[in-house]
């Protein structure tokens, strides 16, 4: 049976499209951690060597350092799996940031016991973690606007309602 148009639940095409996107972001970063082998691993050192070089003769600022990136790094990898999941999830959306954090938990623990080239570590934990939850904070703040879009076209526009008497000096027009 087909519903009219306000009977669908809303947003439902929103979902359909995070929850596609979810599962890819998903795949490429489990593809990214559990691999044996530590991802593009040249490219890992010469960033090293370009922030080293960087804080002697360029004047980057001393704070950032090789840990800072790859930290900021883990929080943007994450960042798409807290966002496409509180899009994706309907009722308990705040739930995907404790998933996230305890997927990633998982993952390190597989990274440090069946990855010998491989670190797991609660800083990277913690970093996915705060990712996942920038994605949700992000989610929700997207889902507010587009409730608050929805909701104002609902408000009759001024041109629609019934004409106003203007009242001037005592004429009634």
């Amino acid at each position: 049976m087909h519903r009219p148009p306000e009977a669908r639940p809303p947003h439902r095409g929103l979902r359909w499209a995070s929850a596609g996107l979810l599962v890819t972001f998903l795949l490429i970063i489990a593809v990214i951690t559990l691999s044996p082998v530590r991802p593009d691993e040249g490219g890992q050192i010469a960033l090293a060597r370009f922030i080293i070089l960087g804080h002697r003769r360029d004047g980057l600022p001393l704070w950032i350092t090789f840990g800072r990136v790859e930290f900021a790094a883990n929080v943007a990898m994450l960042l798409p799996i807290g966002f496409f999941g509180a899009l994706t999830l309907t009722r308990a959306r705040w739930l995907i940031v404790p998933a996230a954090i305890a997927g990633s938990a998982v993952v390190e623990v597989a990274q440090a016991l069946a990855l010998p080239a491989r670190d797991g570590t609660p800083r990277d934990v913690i970093s996915n973690g705060l990712g996942a939850l920038l994605g949700y904070l992000i989610a929700c703040a997207f889902l507010r606007s587009v409730g608050r879009r929805e909701w104002l076209r609902t408000i009759p526009l001024a041109r629609d309602a019934a004409p106003m008497r203007v009242i001037h000096r005592g004429i009634v027009s």
